[in-house]
């Protein structure tokens, strides 16, 4: 079964087709990395100041150390956790189950409805996630018009044996036994 995401764009006057870099167009990149399956998680922040959480999905995630344990996380400039992220700050990567498709859709909006899937207190996790893994800020670097964010892992939730929900082809998708 094949979900089609919320799509949020933010026009900026500039059409897509316009390239004046180095590197292939944004269009055609684009489309090649729609071939590129990935896991589908919301990066959720508490706001030290009012409470208030701000959340995100993201399917670009990576391992990048074991010891210590370290994860990446690109976000683009409209990122709503984005402003709230700081270096010694902590972040949950709430990595969604293939029943969670709707909360996906949900925070990749600019301003996400629904019913608040977040602890009124404390880390920002999701229940009923395939996994989750709780980061300390450890660096924000700029590259392009995203922000790698670098987290070291400092606890994990392996959930309740669900299947994750996979982004591939600019629709959501599940893992099959088929082969």
């Amino acid at each position: 079964m094949k979900r089609r995401p919320i799509e949020a764009r933010i026009e900026t006057g500039r059409r897509e087709e316009e390239h004046d870099g180095p590197g292939v167009e944004g269009e055609s990149f684009r489309d090649a990395m729609a071939r590129w399956a990935s896991g589908v998680s919301v990066v959720a922040v508490r706001d030290k100041d009012d409470g208030r959480v701000y959340a995100t999905t993201v399917s670009a995630l990576a391992s990048i150390s074991a010891r210590p344990p370290r994860i990446v996380i690109s976000l683009g400039p409209g990122a709503q956790a984005l402003p709230f992220l700081s270096e010694g700050g902590r972040f949950v990567v709430n990595i969604l189950a293939q029943d969670q498709s709707a909360l996906a859709s949900r925070f990749a909006d600019a301003f996400p409805v629904g019913p608040d899937p977040f602890p009124s207190e404390g880390d920002p996790a999701i229940q009923g996630t395939h996994a989750g893994l709780t980061c300390e800020v450890e660096r924000l670097v700029p590259v392009g018009s995203s922000r790698l964010v670098v987290g070291l892992v400092v606890e994990t939730d392996v959930g309740g044996g669900t299947s994750p929900l996979l982004y591939h082809d600019r629709g959501y998708a599940e893992l099959s036994d088929e082969t």
